[in-house]
């Protein structure tokens, strides 16, 4: 049987392939404030490095300070922030804080975390997406889809439609499979949509 190694990576883009690189973006305070500049990619380090423009002095940012990351990569706005998960399947204890990505923002909010499994030589591997959804004032976002070569939909049809609960129209639709992995942002622009007329 074939050992493996789990090994977690915290952003979808693989920042070392960015190395040394600074990217047009803007970083957000926890107190709402922001700053744009330049950013390095720094972003599974405790410090964030920040220039106001090319040949501006070199700051470094304490992480647990900041919200919100914005880049501009290539033609693409990336959005992370830095939440606390629940880890696991049953989904009790809670992780650090961590660099996550911004799928869909809203009164819920979806998230994506990379990830892979490795065999110990090195010479076999697979990838994995995990999505987790926070409203205003949990403790932590809640994963409710795992994506990768086994049974996608399975930890969405079993997660979801517990996260979506108080929406028993559209929890409905996942346990009939009417809406499936496929259809995360669409779950969560409906329910943001259904959720913001109850204001």
């Amino acid at each position: 049987m074939k050992h493996f190694l789990i090994v977690w990576i915290v952003l979808l883009i693989s920042f070392t392939s960015y190395a040394d690189t600074w990217y047009e973006g803007t970083l957000v305070f926890a107190n709402s404030k922001s700053k744009n500049g330049l950013i390095e990619n720094t972003l599974g380090s405790d410090y964030i490095l920040f220039k106001a423009s090319k040949d501006a002095k070199e700051e470094k940012i304490e992480a647990s300070t900041l919200s919100a990351v914005i880049l501009k990569i290539k033609d693409k706005t990336i959005e992370y922030h830095l939440r606390k998960v629940y880890l696991g399947w049953a989904q009790k204890k809670i992780s650090e804080s961590s660099w996550i990505e911004v799928v869909e923002k809203g009164i819920v909010t979806l998230y994506v975390i990379g990830s892979t499994m490795s065999s110990r030589d090195g010479l076999n591997s697979a990838g994995f997406l995990d999505y987790y959804c926070i409203r205003a004032g949990e403790p932590a976002a809640k994963m409710i889809a795992n994506v990768s070569t086994l049974n996608n939909n399975q930890t969405f049809k079993a997660k979801a439609p517990l996260y979506f609960e108080d929406y028993p129209e559209l929890a409905a639709k996942i346990k009939s499979k009417e809406y499936t992995w496929k259809d995360l942002t669409t779950v969560v622009q409906e329910y943001n949509k259904w959720a913001s007329k109850k204001k």
